[in-house]
């Protein structure tokens, strides 16, 4: 009878831990800035046309679009004749750093640094570089600006 007492108890005993462990754990951590920039950036992002400036191009601004990523963005539309697509960091702070784009045309290069910058509500992304003469070529050349809106 003693050993039957001693098992129930160790039962007893051993279900309270369970249930004490399983208990709640304040809910969720908080999400840090970057996962929520990293949530935010995801979906379709369309050109604000009217905020943008694409150096001296004279191209059809329909259907300009950038998807965003933790890695950087790609680009489609008209401007990929010009950029496709670019590479970024992103901290722990959600600040974006380390902007490499990438210029198609062999006869331009980027002329100085690039930057990516994003609003305070995170639904309006501006990518902006300068281009300069790599050779001889004229279409291109001068100042990017390209404002992106969250389209979805």
């Amino acid at each position: 009878m003693k050993i039957l007492k001693n098992l129930a108890l160790a039962f007893l005993v051993s279900f309270a831990v369970v249930l004490v462990s399983c208990g709640d754990k304040g809910g969720d951590d908080p999400q840090t800035a970057k996962e929520i920039l990293l949530e935010d950036l995801q979906g379709s992002w369309s050109l604000d046309a009217g905020a943008s400036l694409l150096a001296n191009l004279d191209i059809n601004t329909d259907g300009i679009g950038a998807t965003f990523t933790e890695t950087g963005f790609t680009l489609s539309g008209a401007i990929t004749s010009y950029v496709e697509n670019g590479t970024y960091t992103i901290s722990d702070a959600g600040a974006i750093s380390s902007v490499e784009v990438t210029v198609k045309p062999t006869d331009l290069a980027l002329d100085g640094t690039a930057d990516v910058s994003i609003n305070s509500t995170n639904d309006v992304i501006t990518v902006e570089f300068s281009t300069k003469l790599a050779d001889g070529r004229i279409d291109g050349l001068g100042d990017f600006k390209l404002v992106f809106n969250k389209a979805s």
